[in-house]
Formats: C-alpha cells, sequence, structure tokens
C-alpha cells in the first residue's frame, strides 16, 4: 500500500468522524435503519483517501460539498437548518486548518510555501487541523444532543453569515504570511486563536438566542391555551345557567308531561320530550371519551366547527388521563383540532370541510388520528408542515407544541397530506390515572 494512502487513513477517518458528530448532535435522522448512513459515511472515507493520491488539490472542495450534500440527504429539518449545520461544520474545518499552518509556520520558522517540501510538516499540519476541528464540534455541540430550534430562517443564516466573515478574516491572515514569504509571527497566531474563539463565541450567542426564541414559543402557546380555557370557562358558566334555568322549570315540564300523558296525546309528547331534550343536549356537554375534561373540551371544539359549517366527528373509546399531567391530553387535542379548524376554514366556499378524529388506547399507548379537508400542504418526511407564511417562527405553534408534548411522554408524530386531506398521527404512552 503506499505510503501517503497510510499517512492520510487517519486524516480522513478524523474527518469522518467530525462529520458523524457534528450531524448526529444537531440534525435528527430522516429514516430508523442505519444502514443508509454507514454506508454514506463509509463512501465518504473511501473517497478522500482516494482523492487524496489522484486529486489532492480539490479535496477541499469534496469537503465542502460533503458537509452540504450529507444533511440534506440524510438528515431531517428545515433546508436551512441543514444548510446552515454544513456550512458552520465547513467554517470550523478551514479556521481549523488555518490557525494550524499558522503555529507550525511559527513552530518550525518556515514559510507557509515550504510546507509541502516537508512531508513531516505537511502531514502533522493535517493531523493537528483535523483534530482540532474535531474538538470545535465537540466543543460546540458540547457532547450531546443539540438539536436546532426552529427559529426564523434568517437567524440561521445572518449566524452563518457572522462564521463565514470568521472565516474571511482567517485567509485574509494566511494570505498576508503567504505574501511576506516569512514564517508566521506570534500577532499572526494570536489574531488567528482570537478569529476561531470569536467563531465559537458567535454560535453560543446564538444558542441564548435560540433558548430565549423557545421561551417565547412556550410563552405564546402557554397565552394560547389561557385564551381557550377562558373561551371554555366562559361557555361552562353560560351553560350553568341554562342547567339552573332547566333546573327551575322542571316542575313546570314534568307537569306538563303528566298533562300529556294522562290524555293520551302521545304525538304531542313526543314533540314536547323531542324539544326538551334538543335544549337540554346544547346545554349538557356530550359523553365522548367518559373522562370529563376532555368530553367538555371536545364538545366545546365540535360547537365551534359547527358554527362555520364544519363536521366534526369524535370516534373514541373509554380513554383513561395522563397520570402525570391530564392537561396535556387536552392540549395536545386542543391544538390539534385548532389547527384542523383553521385549515377547513380556508378551504373555497362550497368545499367539503370535515374533521374525523379518531383516539384508541391500547397496549399502555394512547394512538391519536385527526384527519381534515385541507389546502395543499408540505410535511417533508411527515415532519411538521411547512408554512408559507413570513412569521414561520410563530405560525404553526400548536402543532409545535403537540409534537414536544408528544416525544415527552415516549411518542412520536407523523403529518401527511394526501387526496386533499392532512392527515396528523401520533402516538403516546399512556397509563391509567390512579
Amino acid at each position: 500500500m503506499d505510503t501517503s494512502m497510510l499517512l492520510h487513513i487517519p486524516v480522513a477517518a478524523c474527518e469522518t468522524v467530525t462529520l458523524v458528530l457534528f450531524f448526529k448532535r444537531f440534525l435528527e435522522k430522516k429514516g430508523k435503519s442505519n444502514s443508509p448512513y454507514i454506508a454514506a459515511y463509509a463512501g465518504y472515507f473511501i473517497f478522500n483517501i482516494a482523492l487524496s493520491i489522484l486529486y489532492p488539490g480539490i479535496l477541499g472542495v469534496y469537503s465542502v460539498l460533503s458537509c452540504i450534500v450529507i444533511p440534506l440527504a440524510l438528515y431531517k429539518g428545515t433546508r436551512t437548518q441543514r444548510v446552515f449545520c454544513g456550512g458552520l461544520l465547513t467554517a470550523y474545518f478551514f479556521v481549523s486548518e488555518i490557525l494550524t499552518m499558522l503555529a507550525l509556520s511559527l513552530a518550525f520558522g518556515l514559510a507557509l510555501s515550504e510546507f509541502a517540501e516537508n512531508a513531516f510538516i505537511f502531514y502533522a499540519g493535517a493531523y493537528t487541523s483535523k483534530a482540532l476541528s474535531l474538538f470545535l464540534a465537540f466543543i460546540v455541540s458540547g457532547g450531546r444532543k443539540k438539536t436546532l430550534s426552529p427559529v426564523p430562517f434568517y437567524y440561521h443564516l445572518l449566524l452563518l453569515f457572522i462564521i463565514y466573515i470568521c472565516a474571511g478574516l482567517s485567509y485574509f491572515d494566511v494570505v498576508l504570511v503567504n505574501q511576506s514569504g516569512n514564517p508566521a509571527t506570534i500577532l499572526h497566531v494570536l489574531s488567528e486563536t482570537a478569529v476561531v474563539v470569536l467563531s465559537i463565541l458567535v454560535y453560543f450567542v446564538f444558542v441564548k438566542y435560540q433558548e430565549y426564541a423557545e421561551r417565547e414559543t412556550y410563552t405564546a402557546i402557554v397565552e394560547q391555551q389561557l385564551q381557550q380555557d377562558e373561551s371554555r370557562f366562559r361557555l361552562i358558566d353560560s351553560q350553568a345557567v341554562e342547567v339552573r334555568g332547566l333546573k327551575h322549570d322542571m316542575v313546570n315540564h314534568l307537569t306538563s308531561i303528566r298533562l300529556l300523558s294522562a290524555k293520551e296525546d302521545y304525538e304531542k309528547l313526543n314533540e314536547y320530550l323531542d324539544e326538551y331534550m334538543q335544549k337540554t343536549a346544547a346545554v349538557i356537554s356530550q359523553s365522548i371519551t367518559g373522562t370529563p375534561s376532555v368530553d367538555a373540551l371536545l364538545s366545546d371544539k365540535i360547537a365551534v366547527a359547527g358554527k362555520d359549517g364544519i363536521e366534526l366527528e369524535a370516534n373514541t373509546g373509554s380513554l383513561p388521563e395522563l397520570t402525570s399531567s391530564p392537561v396535556h391530553l387536552n392540549i395536545i387535542l386542543g391544538n390539534a383540532l385548532d389547527n384542523a379548524i383553521e385549515a377547513c376554514r380556508k378551504l373555497p366556499v362550497g368545499a367539503v370541510r370535515r374533521i374525523v378524529l379518531d383516539m384508541e388506547a391500547e397496549g399502555g399507548w394512547l394512538h391519536l388520528r385527526v384527519k381534515n379537508s385541507s389546502l395543499p400542504v408540505r410535511a417533508p418526511g411527515g415532519d411538521l408542515p411547512v408554512t408559507d407564511k413570513e412569521d414561520g417562527a410563530n405560525h404553526g405553534l400548536g402543532l409545535n407544541i403537540v409534537k414536544r408534548l408528544v416525544e415527552r411522554y415516549g411518542g412520536a408524530m407523523h403529518c401527511g397530506y394526501e387526496n386533499g386531506e392532512f392527515e396528523l398521527i401520533a402516538r403516546l404512552r399512556q397509563t391509567s390515572a390512579g
């Protein structure tokens, strides 16, 4: 085996591990099988070695393209998130290489143009550079899963722009050293170290913004839930007034029923009872699941949908409540149904407006499906629908919180659109209260 190939194997291995670590920490895999990922990274490793022997001049271009293509092809998330993640890694590769070159130039007193003539310096630089980029990837990711938050795309682009400014400063630094024909000075190394540190600090500033944006998202959702609760309490209060009215009129109703029964006027008696039952049904929540809090929510949503000419069908059995937080089930259902109702409202006049809710508890799991008429929407990879609204970060908060709560209970959610219908399927771990 060629010596240069042997020397490049650790370089390619370190770079491959960096890609795996970085993308695994920040992005979600598209599929459950590991085979495509193993094949992709093994192919990257082998092709990296081959290029280092045959066409070393395009190795940098190959790394940059791979950092963009791999996340786009194998991982989930918005396109901006995936491009941002790949672009961030290429920037860290670049500043790591420049810092290493300047440090070795200073340490061995060599001009940058002399590196290629010294195999030891060349490969020492390659090893050190890839080790440094792996270290930066580990520092930035914190060594654990840190999925990127769904913030507006322009914040990702802004951070990427700032990071690439840092990369530009690195390039300017190395050009100055190369043009001088002299070894790098301590000032060059310190300035490049400052650029590397700055590129890391910029990312952590962005992390703080993500945390702030996530808190804002939760605040907006809580406010939304409070508004829903206020509306529901007003409905309950009005129903309580009507129930008191029914109770007050009960004696009069019974007297009328008794008189009609004594006269054996059964036709009028049936008409009277039908009218009375309709009035009672409009006041009292329907018994849909057997869980009072859920029944109150579903009755409210059925009434809201009915006002807009939307048919809402709820198919459920007797359901247990979540022991940790019964309120969460109502939040999941409320936001899922609100999304379905909003989608039906957007349909043109005359279109079928229908929502079907299916719920079933089986084997310790709660299975939930909401299917509704809808205009075409995109849900890449079964993830949350992609909005065309400018305020993408604040749109669709309801489904975002549904997904978070479902995952909190060890479950999963899938979205899809087909034949004029949007479908949300979720499964979450369910235990009986008490």
